[in-house]
């Protein structure tokens, strides 16, 4: 294998096209291309449904690389066209060095071999002599914790058992570059930890790692890197927290696009009527995206079509997993007017902002708090965004105290008991 340009580029992807299914006939290529070329519409061979469009990427030795972006972005199929399990449409892929695929728990696996003689089968293929295998033996075994299953054969593994005897081979054979597809996602939390530390370890001796998994704090302790696709195509790249931010707002988007859109829930008596609703903030501005942390309020325009001695109002904050995060009760936050008959905006203000990163909707309500009768009701009033690049994830934000307390070697307490006479 021929020596890259640059000493430190050891994966280099130039122009990369993949496009699954037979390829189009040449001369339906151009009469289609004569039609398009009519219409001024650019390059029609682009169109279609393209796996992977004109992905450009160098990767360095020694980075770890997480690949991010929602089901079908075309994370995986490049993981398979760099571990040569499929070839480009169009484009050229280098790498140089020997390469380790965790693509498929099972591939490459000879269902009816022991975990031992898959092991040596796997280093085999990957050139090591039957010494280099040999001696490697032992670290391998120990790694995998498989123990007496070790020596039995790999068809009667479960999932995690397949992932520990994959991962023993891949950080314990020395690889230029290892392709890690989800499979950090299997096994238990004490082999996942195991796994991500040896991750780390090969890191800092040199080795690349390319790795896609949908658990964003696995890819932020992990990966140096970040890399955000969308539809076949790199959209964002950078540190891997920096991905992770885009990759939530590109959710966040999708998830409030789908509040928006679907059948709001509604009760109402007629006496009285929900016209708008917004969100803003401090400057009046409507808003669709909220900082993390910053005050916001919601806004909604109503008519009330009867007097009420004792208006009552309540807005209620949902996440898209339809996880009640916040309610508000106008009386009980001190709201207390009389609403005679007419048109009205009401105002709730949070001055603490507590939400998490995430898509939200409001619900909201007027009853007469005289007979608690609910006289409009609406689901899905309005949707936001919150926003942040914070690493911390959750349901709710606010600061933590910490203390750093420095302990004198003498001033430690003992592993036991006080022994007394």
């Amino acid at each position: 294998m021929s020596e890259p340009m640059s000493d430190d580029v050891v994966v280099k992807i130039d122009g990369l096209w993949k496009r699954y299914g037979l390829p189009v006939p040449e001369v339906v290529r151009k009469v289609w291309n004569l039609a398009r070329r009519s219409k001024n519409s650019g390059r029609p061979e682009d169109d279609g449904p393209w796996a992977l469009k004109e992905v450009n990427l160098e990767i360095r030795r020694g980075e770890t690389v997480g690949i991010v972006g929602r089901n079908g972005a075309g994370k995986s199929t490049l993981l398979k066209v760099l571990a040569g399990v499929t070839t480009p449409t169009r484009g050229r892929v280098e790498i140089y060095g020997r390469i380790f695929p965790m693509i498929e728990l099972n591939a490459g696996l000879n269902m009816e071999l022991t975990g031992r003689e898959n092991v040596r089968l796997l280093a085999a293929v990957m050139g090591l002599s039957r010494e280099e295998i040999e001696s490697k033996l032992p670290d391998i075994e120990d790694f995998t914790e498989l123990s007496e299953w070790f020596d039995r054969p790999v068809r009667t593994y479960s999932s995690g058992m397949l992932a520990r005897l994959g991962f023993g081979v891949a950080v314990n054979v020395e690889s230029d570059v290892i392709l890690i597809d989800e499979t950090f996602s299997v096994g238990d939390l004490k082999f996942q930890n195991k796994s991500l530390a040896r991750i780390r370890e090969m890191r800092e001796s040199g080795a690349t790692v390319l790795l896609v998994s949908h658990s964003l704090e696995t890819l932020q302790f992990v990966a140096r890197r970040g890399i955000l696709m969308e539809q076949g195509k790199v959209i964002a790249t950078g540190s891997s927290l920096e991905a992770v931010t885009a990759y939530e707002r590109l959710v966040f988007r999708a998830e409030q696009e789908r509040l928006e859109h679907r059948a709001k829930n509604r009760i109402s008596t007629q006496e009285a009527n929900i016209y708008s609703a917004r969100i803003f903030g401090g400057n009046g501005e409507t808003l669709t995206e909220v900082p993390v942390g910053t005050s916001f309020g919601i806004e909604v325009e109503f008519r009330l079509n009867r007097p009420l001695l004792r208006p009552m109002f309540s807005a209620g904050i949902l996440n898209a997993q339809g996880i009640l995060c916040k309610w508000n009760i106008s009386e009980e936050d001190g709201l207390a007017e009389p609403g005679p008959c007419g048109r009205y905006l009401i105002r709730a203000w949070y001055p603490e902002n507590h939400l998490m990163c995430g898509a939200y909707e409001v619900h909201f309500a007027v009853r007469d708090a005289t007979s608690f009768e609910t006289l409009e009701r609406l689901a899905g009033l309005v949707s936001f965004a919150v926003i942040g690049d914070n690493r911390a994830r959750g349901i709710v934000c606010g600061d933590c105290q910490w203390e750093l307390i420095p302990i004198e070697e003498n001033d430690r307490p003992s592993d036991g008991p006080e022994q007394t006479g």
